[in-house]
């Protein structure tokens, strides 16, 4: 049967009395009136069920987000909705768009082990509902609100008592009555997780006509409160790759360069060798190696703590200097640096063109626990250098969304001219949206680009080929823990790392009664000092257990220690280069692993290795 909350019970009962006292009483006398009079009027006022009213579901899995705290959105908001919510600071929001204002019916389906009290708050009006214990989910009826403006609403769950060890699975929040049916919209199963991390928004630039374009320059500046975790500002797209800075966490930032294979495929272990990007050299302290999942290619990183309010220039190269091949080199300029940095260079195979082409800048949260905060960044000065020697400033610009926004999946998306910029804004759930494909011109500067092209650092192709270093002679001297159990089989062990083989690997102890908890670490000797330029990793082949952020430490004797910095491996099956400021003499390292990419204690590597540049 179904279980009513006590409102629901209540609000039953007092149809059914009202029914009662106002039902008419059928005497003969009345009875012959009626017959005389020819009329009759509908004597019952029908009993109505709240829970029919309530005809739209908007799940949960979807749409909600807990306040101000992703790590509990990643752990409450799940498969099916909202579970494992024990903590009564956790108030969740779900998330809907209204076509039109007035009265509402509200109610959840939902699951309680025991009875439990909520808050329910929709807009300016909250409620304090008891819900009965209920062996599987059921609707329950919370009440009737007033939904006050067209745009983005939030139904939010507060806990307030439980008798039960959870505040309940919530799967959907129910909306009514049926006039409402056509007037809701919210993100659907289809796009669960595309709607998670909101619409992607873009400027695409007007480019000069009959130019051969050869730089582009862009500065942008992030508004202090707009950076929220998982978000990437893209400086300089082209058309095949992007450039910019992301927040990759609360401790950690990132300037990103990249570039897309022609070969299509989202694997990059699947790009033949023909279309392979090859980079051609990169700046002191970038990581540089493959991404899929979005296409696949080259990719290229440096960890820099970049500051909201401060504003960054970009500058990209694109030009041809081999057959069938084209040359993408990226800068970045930080004033508290006070310098151009050379970020990475890489030759794409099969270009789509001779010079840069397609030049657009995008706005993208790439984190689904924090599609719910508002992102913003603003672009100041663009310009493009040709081949003619002449810089040309571009000042006009179309806004565009992708496939989220253009479905209505998420209808928060914004971008165009402000003031004497472009910017874009995207996610948080605001109402006043841009409409797509419209274009905008913004005021001349007129401010050449201070570069001096004589003065950048050039990548050398010759300079930039790694040399795997001899390991013949190199043991490992120490190391935190190993499977050496069985449970890896035949391999498992801290030598493996050194063996050539990359189906062998390394792992963390973990079979029987053995555990380890990071971070792990693994000290290897060279024999003698040897003078290095970088290091060479590469991840367990099956992708299990993969290590994300390591630290890597130098020593002469194996008793001090220095460390060369923190950095982050991607989760890929071919080796990854870090490659060091300027060369380092030594004769032992340590392998440090502080996190895995799976988020548990466990770890694993399949090759360590050091090498020169030739």
């Amino acid at each position: 049967m179904r279980a009513l909350s006590k409102i629901g019970k209540i609000t039953s009962v007092v149809f059914f009395l009202l029914a009662l006292i106002i039902a008419p009483s059928c005497s003969s006398d009345e009875a012959d009136l009626v017959d005389e009079k020819d009329e009759v009027d509908d004597p019952v006022i029908p009993v109505t069920d709240p829970l029919t009213a309530l005809v739209v579901s908007v799940p949960c899995e979807g749409n909600s987000w807990v306040v101000s705290n992703p790590t509990a959105t990643e752990k409450l908001v799940v498969v099916g909705g909202i579970k494992n919510w024990t903590n009564s600071d956790d108030k969740i929001r779900t998330f809907f768009y209204a076509k039109e204002t007035g009265a509402i019916e509200v109610g959840i389906l939902a699951r309680f082990v025991g009875a439990t009290t909520l808050k329910i708050t929709l807009g300016s009006e909250t409620k304090q509902v008891d819900f009965e214990a209920s062996d599987s989910k059921e609707k329950h009826y919370a009440g009737s609100f007033t939904i006050d403006k067209i745009g983005y609403q939030f139904v939010e769950l507060e806990g307030i008592s439980k008798e039960g060890n959870s505040f309940g699975d919530v799967s959907d929040i129910l909306l009514g009555t049926s006039s409402w049916d056509t007037d809701i919209s919210f993100v659907d199963k289809e796009w669960f997780y595309w709607g998670r991390r909101g619409p992607s928004v873009h400027l695409n630039f007007e480019e000069p006509a009959n130019k051969n374009i050869t730089w582009f320059y862009n500065e942008l500046t992030v508004p202090v409160g707009k950076d929220p975790i998982g978000s990437y500002y893209m400086a300089n797209g082209f058309s095949s790759g992007y450039f910019g800075m992301q927040v990759n966490s609360e401790t950690e930032r990132r300037i990103l360069f990249s570039v897309w294979s022609a070969y299509d495929t989202q694997d990059p272990n699947q790009i033949p060798d023909e279309y392979t990007v090859e980079p051609l050299g990169y700046g002191s302290g970038v990581t540089v190696g493959e991404f899929g999942g979005e296409g696949s290619g080259a990719q290229s990183y440096w960890v820099y703590d970049w500051k909201p309010g401060t504003t960054y220039k970009f500058l990209l190269k694109g030009e041809s200097k081999a057959d069938n091949s084209i040359d993408y080199t990226a800068y970045f300029y930080a004033p508290e640096v006070g310098d151009w940095k050379l970020i990475a260079s890489f030759r794409r195979p099969f270009p789509t063109g001779q010079h840069l082409s397609r030049l657009h800048s995008f706005l993208e949260n790439f984190n689904t626990s924090m599609g719910d905060e508002v992102r913003q960044v603003n672009y100041t000065n663009q310009w493009i250098y040709d081949t003619q020697g002449s810089w040309t400033e571009m000042t006009k610009a179309t806004f565009t969304t992708d496939a989220t926004g253009n479905d209505g999946a998420r209808l928060d998306y914004d971008g165009g001219k402000e003031g004497d910029h472009f910017y874009l804004r995207n996610c948080g759930f605001f109402s006043d949206n841009e409409t797509p494909n419209t274009s905008f011109s913004r005021t001349a500067k007129g401010i050449t680009p201070d570069v001096d092209f004589s003065k950048l650092e050039v990548p050398s192709i010759n300079s930039s080929t790694q040399t795997l270093m001899d390991r013949t002679s190199w043991s490992i001297v120490d190391y935190s823990s190993q499977e050496d159990q069985g449970g890896e089989g035949d391999t498992g062990r801290a030598i493996d790392v050194l063996d050539g083989d990359k189906d062998t690997y390394w792992h963390s102890c973990w079979s029987g009664s053995c555990t380890a908890t990071a971070p792990h670490n693994i000290t290897i000797d060279m024999g003698q000092v040897n003078t290095v330029d970088g290091f060479s990793f590469t991840q367990r082949q099956n992708l299990s257990r993969t290590v994300k952020k390591i630290e890597i430490q130098v020593s002469d004797d194996n008793t001090s220690w220095e460390s060369l910095g923190d950095y982050v491996l991607e989760k890929i099956t071919k080796h990854q280069y870090i490659h060091l400021s300027g060369t380092k003499a030594f004769r032992y390292f340590k392998f440090i692993a502080k996190e895995s990419h799976d988020g548990t204690n466990n770890a694993a590597m399949a090759e360590i290795a050091t090498y020169i540049l030739e």
